[in-house]
């Protein structure tokens, strides 16, 4: 599970040449995971696939008209709930004392509400519950960047299918 939400922050975030040069490892460090089932596993797969085709630099240019040059398709969490609104700043205050009372230190320059961010504390995260309780609080987040992915036929969706999946997974029943 860990591996999977770390993953899926690696290749939403902006891609390097290290993330690049792991393309071909990351189909099968996702099955060893074995969080992802079948049609998950297949996403993935079709968006390594794409992104293989292209030139890191080319890579690059594709993310940045998807998520830079878009006012729809960003990957700030609080953008999509507040927009410009004061109330913007508070949220970001709340969700970064929620990742360090649990130990987690934001590493990047990134805001703490960058969709990528979010995910790597998720792969820091060891209860599965938590986890996908915590995922399921930007459920319409992501039913809108899956939409939105989608129409515009970029192959981000198939990350964004992934994640729909993974926020539409039952919460698993904790029997002791």
């Amino acid at each position: 599970m860990q591996r999977t939400y770390k993953i899926l922050s690696l290749l939403l975030d902006y891609p390097d040449q290290e993330i690049y040069e792991s393309l071909p490892l990351i189909d099968e460090m996702a099955t060893e995971d074995a969080f992802l089932n079948e049609d998950e596993l297949n996403d993935l797969h079709l968006f390594i696939t794409a992104c293989s085709k292209l030139s890191l630099e080319e890579w690059q240019m594709y993310y940045v008209n998807i998520f830079d040059m878009s006012k729809k398709i960003n990957l700030y969490i609080f953008d999509h709930i507040y927009g410009d609104s004061r109330e913007r700043g508070q949220a970001m205050v709340d969700l970064k004392e929620m990742y360090e009372s649990r130990g987690y230190e934001l590493t990047s320059n990134e805001l703490p509400d960058y969709i990528p961010v979010f995910l790597e504390y998720l792969s820091f995260l060891k209860d599965e519950e938590k986890t996908i309780h915590l995922l399921n609080e930007i459920k319409a987040i992501i039913e809108k960047l899956h939409k939105l992915t989608n129409e515009e036929d970029v192959f981000y969706k198939y990350l964004f299918n992934i994640l729909l999946a993974l926020v539409n997974k039952e919460v698993p029943v904790n029997i002791n």
